[in-house]
């Protein structure tokens, strides 16, 4: 076994970097999956829906609750090391909407230019649409995120003085909406984007503060096993899809429960999981997926772009979904994407680095909460429209881009330290990363 890495901060845990390398690749190869071309006329869809061994097999699978946890974690440890420097509120989600807004400026113009580029060679402008809404999917990611992370303060605050109270008025939320939602027929599952998700971040507060490595081995499992029970029971006698994937759109109290079952499993790995992240080939890897986790995530969606295009030019066949020749392209089809993105880490952080730097002045948390409201209303109608520039991918792109330079602008008064460009990786992915995870406890990448 390797040596563990050098002047680590001690507010940073490992096992919490692997967990979040660990499910980027998972959730990057569900969505290659997922992308389904096929018809007469062409058209794009989910290829996964109504495959019931995928269905059963989300219950481990559907692994972004983790994310939010692991998110949590790391946000709330930002978060009071910031503060402990004396750092605003408005300092603190100003950093994380650039982090997580800037980004997609740049991949939305870049699958925009293929999309046209498929128009301009003839590519049936219906399919197109159905393409580009399909690609742009993954991006729901972002303004969650980036609402979740920004309530940090607050949230953290409340965890402090209240944390049970906390829980079980979330928890409570999202049983009221469900009840509201699936009983009477009220449309009010959006709020458990926010129910949901704050749950599973506040959760990782708790990991953060070590309060499931204080329980007994034995109370972690029973949670789990008490998690899993309550799906086991919402899918049996209150008509619940047993398909985790079904729950996530909005989440649902299933998911909910899921959160808590995957916190409970994490913490009972957690030691064996911190051991084996020392290992240097481990390491490595675990890093390099951190530094380029937001390009993967966004990039991967531009990669599916440019494969597909390539298909329709060289005239390929699209076999029909699920079936055997279908199966047998998936992983040429996987591995093209791969290929591509690789491309994507090695060029799109010094396209990134272009970007000036955001000068920290004492911008007014109003205007922080203006400026961040634009990048979040931007990304929605981009995910809800597809990145089809004539309906309205360019009112979504030109929202978020303001969003972003007024972020980066600030406001007047007091300059202070320069925040880095988001995204920006340095050459050499290992010795980058590790010099990261050696100076500074923030996380990188999603």
């Amino acid at each position: 076994m390797a040596r563990p890495a050098q002047r680590i901060p001690e507010d940073r845990d490992l096992s919490i970097d692997f967990a979040r390398a660990l499910c980027l690749p998972v959730v990057v190869l569900l969505h290659a999956l997922q992308m389904g071309i096929g018809g007469d006329p062409l058209r794009a869809f989910n290829a996964l829906a109504g495959f019931e061994p995928l269905a059963w097999a989300t219950w481990p699978l559907m692994i972004m609750p983790v994310f939010f946890i692991c998110g949590g974690f790391a946000s709330i440890t930002q978060w009071r090391r910031l503060r402990g420097h004396g750092e605003t509120v408005a300092h603190y989600v100003r950093i994380r909407f650039i982090r997580l807004a800037q980004p997609v400026v740049l991949v939305v113009l870049a699958v925009g230019a293929v999309l046209a580029g498929m128009l301009a060679a003839g590519v049936d402008p219906e399919f197109a649409r159905t393409f580009a809404f399909r690609l742009a999917e993954p991006l729901w990611f972002i303004p969650v995120y980036a609402i979740c992370t920004a309530l940090v303060p607050a949230m953290s605050w409340l965890h402090r003085h209240a944390p049970w109270a906390t829980y079980l008025g979330l928890a409570g939320g999202v049983v009221v909406v469900d009840a509201f939602t699936r009983g009477l027929g009220v449309p009010l599952g959006a709020l458990n984007w926010l129910f949901v998700w704050l749950f599973a971040q506040q959760l990782g507060f708790g990991l953060r503060d070590g309060w499931f490595a204080r329980r007994a081995r034995l109370a972690l499992v029973g949670m789990a096993v008490g998690a899993y029970g309550v799906i086991a029971v919402l899918v049996t006698w209150f008509e619940y899809s047993h398909d985790m994937l079904d729950n996530l759109n909005p989440p649902t109290l299933a998911i909910l429960a899921l959160s808590l079952g995957q916190v409970a499993l994490f913490s009972l790995a957690q030691p064996a999981i911190r051991r084996f992240a020392t290992r240097r080939a481990v390491l490595g890897t675990v890093f390099v997926f951190g530094v380029y986790g937001m390009t993967i995530y966004l990039w991967h969606t531009f990669a599916m772009a440019v494969v597909t295009a390539g298909e329709l030019a060289l005239g390929l066949p699209f076999p029909p979904v699920l079936s055997p020749s279908w199966w047998a392209t998936r992983p040429l089809w996987i591995v093209a994407i791969a290929v591509v993105v690789a491309g994507c880490c090695l060029v799109v952080p010094r396209l990134e680095a272009l970007w000036p730097k955001a000068r920290e002045r004492r911008t007014p948390l109003a205007a922080v909460v203006v400026w961040g409201l634009a990048t979040i209303v931007g990304v929605g109608v981009i995910l809800t429209q597809g990145y089809l520039p004539w309906q309205h991918g360019v009112l979504g792109w030109a929202l978020v881009a303001v969003g972003v330079v007024g972020l980066i602008v600030g406001g007047p008064g007091k300059r202070e330290p320069d925040v880095p460009a988001a995204g920006r990786a340095g050459a050499g992915a290992v010795s980058a990363a590790t010099t990261a995870v050696q100076t500074s406890g923030e996380p990188r990448g999603i």
